[in-house]
């Protein structure tokens, strides 16, 4: 077995040399696609490489202080808001996940991994073994500790084809958990993954304590107690006292939803809320004008998307897809929408801030002559194509907009109807023969596609099935030589880029907005908010 830690690689085909580097490396805060390239290029394996790159987090230049209550503001909330982590949707949800459990794994700034409730990580040379020794003297907010039986229980959850759980893909290879003592589990895996720490760190994974089924005031491990949930209005936590680790510092976090960008904004500015998500790219100049006002901004692999169901009728016409994705106008969102906070999309997830983004995919862009062809070739004529959007992002409208402005010059009929984000997530996405979507990005560009567009994904948005594209899917979470992961990963972009229907516009960065006082911010470029990993760091500084 060989031991993961952040300050102990045991890399035995790398030289003291190399070890010195890999460490200045990781002080300077290099991006996952520098540490990789340079550490398989010293000799580690793909699979030790991306293990290695965890534990790279910012450290925080200021000293917390305790207490005060900050107010944050999401986009969006709804019936179906909850604190049930196997069912969470929303970017509100993983944020009040943070608020109240902790994980197996955490996630760092750059992409990487490093040990929470399991304080060591361990895997066989196959990555088809994980132990995880989980740390003792951790207290639910009920006073039990945690041990084995609880994280057995919380895996078991998304296992099995009655699995309720939005995240059960990304944990598909693994057979079974073992309980080996009352602070140690082994997954036993049918096929390799060497990003099962990485997934376990992600927003669904969150530890319950065993036989949990109401989740109206649940107990976790995290540094805040649920003081108040109310669905569709607010959520208030409270610092828990036994916190085992460090973070919780505020007396209170509340957090709710204001779905009008305009009224989110005016909040802020006014100082009704002290943090706002999704800050209106117009309004970027507005907020660095304000006294103490300022963005927080992170690059990111995040997009938006239309997305058309291949399953119905409406909307599975081949030619269809191809004018739709001919007819987006991706540079006027980037420079016009953004104001250059977002690059080009290609329609397929893996930008170039994932480590295994391939650059050799043609990039598409608006062409209308080719949008013609596809029309005439579709049948449709002037059949209305209808088209759901809400601003679940910044420039989901937008998007459509643009598309039905462009299509009225071929003689397209799309018909958009714009509708509210509140609720949009359960009563429109993956409904609507066609809607607009927005996604976080992912740690991995495995974790990306296992869980949007395997093809027995709860989140396949298109239903987009292809036998070959799932097998490998599977069997590159194993390839360790460079250039056939390469070759594997640059296979299963083109395949979604040429055969899945759906259009990736724009890659976002994540903008959001603070006031000065608000201290702790987190940069971990998968969500807002810091990746939704800033409720344990966050502290208040009036001075």
């Amino acid at each position: 077995m060989s031991r993961i830690k952040r300050n102990d690689p045991t890399m035995a085909n790398l030289s003291q040399t190399d070890r010195e580097i890999l460490f200045q490396m990781a002080s300077k805060g290099v991006s996952r696609r520098q540490f990789m390239g340079w550490l398989m290029a010293a000799g580690a394996s793909a699979t030790s490489a991306g293990v290695l790159f965890g534990g790279m987090s910012d450290a925080v230049a200021a000293t917390p202080k305790t207490g005060g209550r900050l107010i944050m503001a999401a986009d969006q909330h709804g019936p179906n808001d909850t604190l049930d982590p196997a069912l969470f949707t929303s970017a509100a949800d993983y944020f009040r996940g943070r608020m109240f459990y902790g994980s197996l794994t955490r996630l760092t700034d750059t992409l990487g991994y490093e040990p929470e409730l399991a304080e060591e990580v361990l895997s066989n040379d196959a990555a088809t073994e994980w132990t995880f020794k989980i740390r003792k003297g951790v207290e639910f907010h009920n006073g039990k500790s945690l041990t084995a039986d609880d994280v057995l229980y919380t895996m078991n959850r998304h296992m099995g084809e009655n699995s309720v759980s939005k995240a059960s893909a990304l944990v598909s290879m693994v057979d079974r958990w073992e309980k080996v003592n009352n602070h140690e589990v082994k997954a036993i895996l049918s096929s390799p993954n060497a990003d099962l720490p990485i997934a376990l760190g992600t927003f669904h994974f969150k530890i319950v304590q065993d036989g949990t089924t109401d989740f109206s005031n649940p107990v976790g491990t995290g540094p805040y107690t649920v003081k108040e949930f109310k669905p569709g209005v607010r959520t208030v936590g409270a610092r828990f006292a036994n916190y085992w680790g460090e973070g919780g510092y505020l007396d209170e976090i509340e957090h709710y939803g204001i779905g009008d960008p305009v009224a989110r904004l005016n909040a802020f500015l006014a100082g009704d809320v002290d943090a706002m998500v999704n800050l209106p790219p117009k309004a970027i100049g507005q907020v660095e004008a304000a006294d103490g006002k300022e963005v927080w901004s992170l690059n990111s692999g995040a997009y938006i998307n239309v997305t058309p169901r291949l399953d119905m009728a409406q909307s599975s016409n081949v030619h269809l897809h191809k004018a739709m994705q001919a007819l987006m106008d991706r540079q006027r969102l980037v420079k016009g929408v953004y104001k250059g906070q977002a690059s080009l999309g290609n329609d397929h997830p893996i930008a170039p801030a994932y480590f295994d983004h391939c650059p050799d995919i043609p990039q598409r862009m608006l062409d209308p002559d080719k949008a013609k062809f596809h029309f005439e070739k579709s049948g449709l004529g002037s059949t209305a194509i209808p088209v759901v959007a809400a601003e679940v992002a910044p420039g989901a409208v937008d998007q459509v907009l643009f598309m039905q402005r462009e299509g009225k010059k071929i003689g397209m009929n799309f018909e958009v109807k714009k509708v509210t984000t509140d609720g949009y997530w359960g009563s429109v996405w993956l409904k609507e023969p066609i809607c607009v979507a927005s996604w976080n990005m992912r740690p991995t560009a495995n974790i990306m596609m296992t869980l949007a567009f395997k093809g027995d994904a709860a989140w396949n948005e298109t239903r987009w099935k292809n036998d070959k594209f799932d097998q490998l899917l599977v069997d590159s979470r194993g390839i360790t030589d460079a250039e056939k992961r390469k070759q594997a990963y640059c296979d299963l972009q083109t395949m979604i880029h040429e055969e899945n229907g759906m259009s990736i516009p724009i890659h976002r960065n994540y903008v959001d907005a603070a006031a000065s006082h608000v201290k702790g911010r987190t940069q971990v470029p998968l969500n807002n908010f810091g990746g939704a990993e800033s409720p344990v760091t966050l502290w208040r500084d009036d001075a």
